[in-house]
């Protein structure tokens, strides 16, 4: 008897409420809102980081609010009470694989919470305390009556190439979800950093959905950017907005784990802002393609047509960052609010958070970003 057969058959008396944070604060559809407060000693620790991506020293911060075993850990269970099906396949490159994570007691048809990390598109970080990450966000799931899935992707240099993974990614999981105790019919999609990229322009492109469409219910675009350049060429995101510089220089500094400077991003670092055409503007990427093209790329004109809810969110010490919403995110909101109020997307300002602690800080007592999310996903029919 497989996996998925045994979860059939094991005990539904257990009855488990969705959403359960009936404390929790509904997020509004403006930049303006109170939210849980990231723990007083966090918060410290991530101000002395500062407005960079920082996986290594952030990580630090938030593994000890985690339970003691992580992805290395040979425990069986791993997490009590939570069933893993790691690497399962949905595409041809071998680094095209989901993790699932499905409470061993509850309901059918659970949502189910998809997560596209950034960086490369590993679903996990490295080195001893990112071992944690991102099983947090999966496990986080199950406990509130989800199944998790946390996706991974390969590199490719054509510009569509993460938005067809994902394309992949959500035709398989509609098609095997059920297996897992999820429904195909109440998916959300949760993306960080340089995973905005490939889901937004997944969104923004119908051509790439699948026969039963788009797949989703609602979408989570955090700390990142992608095209949405207006039919006329102009973008609504002011010039300035894409952060200067390396957003990892220095990581590692303010733990003692790296020399000044930092080094290469982990696996959410990157992508904190990128132009209207995506990746590869700068030196060492693709050639600049035409504005003709550009244009064509741009995923604004079908999310002002979609029917996906959509919630941004940008941390106060993002790269790039200075004191309100991401410039790219006020933008997008003020662009999709011209179709009408139900139009508009909820929008959360991480305020004390940072680039990493936002999506590090899932299933920990800082609920600063979990705890609106929850509750924005509950609202949604």
């Amino acid at each position: 008897m497989d996996c998925a057969e045994k979860w059939k058959r094991r005990s539904a008396t257990f009855s488990r409420v969705w959403f359960v944070g009936a404390s929790l604060m509904l997020v509004a559809m403006t930049p303006g809102v109170t939210r849980a407060q990231v723990p007083p000693n966090i918060e410290e620790g991530l101000l002395k980081i500062g407005h960079i991506v920082d996986p290594i020293c952030t990580s630090k911060l938030y593994r000890p609010l985690m339970p003691p075993n992580d992805i290395n850990s040979s425990v069986t269970p791993l997490y009590p009470g939570v069933m893993i099906l790691r690497d399962q396949s949905f595409g041809p490159d071998p680094k095209d694989v989901v993790d699932i994570f499905t409470a061993d007691k509850g309901p059918g048809n659970r949502p189910v919470l998809i997560y596209v990390p950034g960086g490369p598109g590993n679903k996990m970080e490295i080195g001893k305390e990112g071992a944690a990450f991102f099983d947090n966000i999966g496990r986080w799931a199950t406990e509130n009556g989800m199944v998790g899935v946390l996706m991974q992707r390969h590199a490719g240099r054509d510009y569509y190439a993460g938005a067809k993974d994902v394309s992949a990614m959500i035709q398989w999981v509609q098609a095997n979800i059920s297996k897992y105790q999820g429904s195909p019919d109440r998916m959300f999609a949760w993306a960080h950093s340089a995973g905005n990229g490939p889901l937004g322009i997944y969104l923004g492109h119908p051509d790439l959905y699948g026969p039963k469409g788009v797949g989703l219910k609602g979408v989570v675009f955090m700390s990142g950017q992608f095209n949405i350049l207006r039919a006329d060429g102009t973008n609504p995101v002011p010039p300035a907005a894409a952060p200067a510089g390396n957003p990892t220089a220095g990581a590692g500094k303010a733990c003692g784990a790296a020399p000044e400077g930092g080094g290469p991003a982990a696996g959410g670092g990157g992508g904190a802002g990128r132009g209207p055409g995506g990746p590869g503007a700068a030196a060492g990427g693709p050639p600049q393609v035409s504005q003709e093209e550009l244009i064509a790329r741009s995923s604004l004109p079908e999310l002002d047509k979609t029917n996906v809810k959509i919630f941004l969110a940008s941390a106060e010490l993002d790269p790039g960052v200075d004191g309100g919403m991401s410039p790219f995110n006020q933008a997008l909101h003020d662009e999709l609010c011209k179709a009408g109020p139900d139009h508009c997307p909820a929008m959360l300002f991480g305020k004390g958070e940072s680039h990493m602690g936002e999506v590090f800080s899932i299933d920990t007592p800082d609920k600063s970003v979990s705890g609106p999310i929850l509750a924005w996903m509950q609202k949604i029919k």
